[in-house]
């Protein structure tokens, strides 16, 4: 298979009919000693995101399981506070010290920033070193494209999600809302979450808030804008157009009302486990956390659309990364990896957690996830929509992080806040995000 075109937005979108043209794997079930691995223990660290409530168990468990098929590798899982973004601070801090980790999970807005500024070996030169093309068996191009940087295979796709809207079906009927049939737009969701308030005096929706801006991105891009654009071959920061404007300040102005709830995720998702919101955007892969913790009726729908325009939803999930700078780590980071994304593995994940699986063929297969998603309605959500996911819009240059992280996240808060107005607050940063873009190129 070629890997080293170029991708427009239209060939991103997902291909055929949801995920059921995503998975799949031809990789064996075992995944023992090649011919070529190294003698002896090999140690290796494996930096994740999976807090206690969203996936750790099930990393712990898949460690568990590798090493049970490896007793020549022993895996140190290391979980990393702060998601995406602390992930990144940590390595920083680690680079300085020569105390990379092995393998890690780099979120998909931070790919070009890792590119340029860590000392990573791609995926594509350790499958010609240590591995062979069969890692790749079963994996769409557009997945593929989630670890690549101008045509090469830099990181390995591993964790994929887009948000849906999760809804107390108890609380929807306490407050005289049809449970089954709900609003599919904003305009819908807002009339929605004031009838909640007017009838519960509690907030209606919270949205995704975290300084990653996947929710932020979701908000803008479904309202027709943008994160990034370009610019006589020069990155820009085009989030404080118009319509990015627009949806900003609808988001800000449901929250004056009193109608959507204004905290950052840990507090967010608390509220909807807790009954203190009736509705949250968020990512399909709490959908395993929700269901074992959630005391109601839980329910999902798509994410809703601004009136008649197309929603755009960004890739949520991570690249694996390898820094290993020794050959004997390096391949054992390999096999790790071939095991993480094989069928039986990535069914795991997706049971666990709720990422949809990168493979073909997985979710009719019985074997893997045929009867579970049959009978999950609620992952089928994230399924359907899989046809409208985007790439996470990745900041690039030495300044991406702080683009990413700070700039953007705090003059979003301002604007959420009521400190500022959305056309204000998001021309600012942009002005600040595009000083640091400068003669950076389009990615």
């Amino acid at each position: 298979m070629s890997r080293n075109g170029t991708i427009t937005r239209k060939e991103f979108l997902w291909r055929g009919v949801g995920i059921a043209a995503l998975a799949g794997f031809g990789v064996g079930n075992v995944i023992g000693c090649s011919s070529g691995e190294s003698q002896g223990n090999v140690e290796i660290q494996y930096w994740h995101i999976n807090t206690e409530s969203f996936g750790g168990p099930t990393v712990r468990n898949l460690v568990a399981r590798f090493q049970e098929l490896n007793p020549n590798i022993t895996v140190t899982e290391r979980f990393q506070n702060g998601s995406y973004t602390g992930l990144l601070e940590n390595l920083q801090t680690s680079l300085a010290s020569d105390q990379l980790p092995d393998v890690a999970q780099i979120g998909y807005l931070y790919l070009n920033y890792v590119t340029e500024n860590f000392p990573y070996v791609s995926i594509e030169d350790l499958v010609r070193d240590h591995g062979d093309d069969s890692l790749y068996d079963g994996m769409p191009e557009n997945v593929l494209k989630l670890g690549q940087v101008d045509g090469k295979q830099i990181g390995m796709p591993y964790s994929v999600s887009n948000p849906v809207m999760y809804y107390n079906a108890d609380m929807f009927s306490q407050a005289g809302l049809d449970t089954d049939n709900p609003p599919q737009d904003w305009e819908g969701w807002h009339e929605a979450a004031k009838h909640i308030n007017d009838k519960l005096a509690k907030q209606g929706i919270w949205i995704y808030t975290l300084d990653d801006n996947w929710g932020t991105q979701a908000m803008i891009e479904s309202n027709g804008g943008q994160m990034l654009g370009c610019n006589g071959g020069q990155a820009t920061a085009v989030f404080d157009g118009p319509e990015a404007t627009e949806a900003i300040q609808f988001w800000a102005d449901s929250i004056q009302e009193g109608a959507f709830l204004n905290t950052l995720y840990d507090q967010g998702t608390q509220a909807f486990l807790s009954q203190g919101v009736a509705a949250i955007v968020d990512t399909i892969a709490d959908r395993g956390n929700f269901q074992d913790q959630a005391s109601f009726d839980l329910r999902a729908t798509s994410f809703p659309s601004f009136g008649n325009r197309g929603r755009r939803l960004p890739a949520g999930g991570n690249n694996l990364f390898v820094f290993s700078q020794d050959a004997a780590k390096r391949e054992a980071a390999l096999r790790f990896i071939e095991f993480l994304t094989s069928r039986e593995n990535l069914t795991t994940w997706t049971k666990g957690l709720g990422y949809i699986p990168t493979r073909e063929g997985m979710t009719n297969d019985p074997q893997y996830l045929g009867d579970f998603i049959r009978n999950n309605p609620i992952e089928r959500v994230a399924i359907d929509q899989t046809p409208l996911v985007v790439p996470w819009a990745s900041f690039p240059g030495p300044d991406g992080l702080k683009a990413a992280s700070q700039t953007l996240f705090s003059a979003t808060q301002e604007v959420l806040g009521g400190k500022r107005s959305a056309k204000d607050g998001l021309s600012r940063a942009a002005d600040e995000v595009n000083q640091s873009l400068s003669g950076q190129r389009c990615v």
